[in-house]
């Protein structure tokens, strides 16, 4: 991995921006430069949300990218409007469990939703993709997301079990 510019869309309240920040921070002891650029409306909560992340080698000209090699998209809405900046190499893991649309190259389509909510808690669909990611582009360890989440849910056992839970399901996918 030279540079991968990673995009992650959904609605307010899906946990985009944590899953953002997670990615970030795990990437930060073994990646050289990383950068994180979050973006929601003003509603947060069921308006659009985005983030990206950039892994570079190299120092990082702008956090801001118009392609990406990676996306994790959450609904259907996302997958319409950012999809067509998917380079042609890139890979898109989508949420089939709320996005209808067929793509035809570089995707996975991913029950996501339907994943986590068999594991306790649909809300931690956005890690069951994370999880599918990560199996398919190794960019951080998956014991680095296993440790953040630990930081970030460790006085909540049972969250963080559900959470972690998610994740292994998305790493076996």
């Amino acid at each position: 991995m030279s540079c991968e510019r990673i995009l992650i869309a959904g609605a307010g309240g899906q946990g985009i921006v944590l899953l953002g920040k997670l990615l970030a921070n795990a990437a930060l002891e073994t990646v050289p430069h990383v950068t994180y650029f979050p973006s929601y409306g003003a509603e947060v909560r069921g308006g659009s949300s985005h983030c990206q992340v950039i892994l570079s080698q190299a120092e990082i000209p702008s956090p801001v990218a118009s392609r990406f090699e990676t996306m994790i998209i959450m609904n259907e809405e996302s997958l319409t409007r950012f999809l067509p900046q998917l380079d042609r190499k890139g890979l898109a893991v989508i949420n089939s469990s709320l996005c209808t649309t067929q793509p035809v190259r570089n995707c996975l389509m991913v029950p996501a939703t339907q994943t986590a909510d068999e594991i306790g808690d649909q809300r931690a669909a956005n890690l069951v993709l994370l999880g599918v990611l990560l199996h398919h582009r190794p960019l951080v360890a998956p014991a680095r997301i296993e440790s953040a989440l630990r930081v970030i849910w460790g006085d909540r056992k049972a969250t963080l079990e559900r959470n972690l839970a998610a994740f292994h399901a998305g790493l076996a996918l």
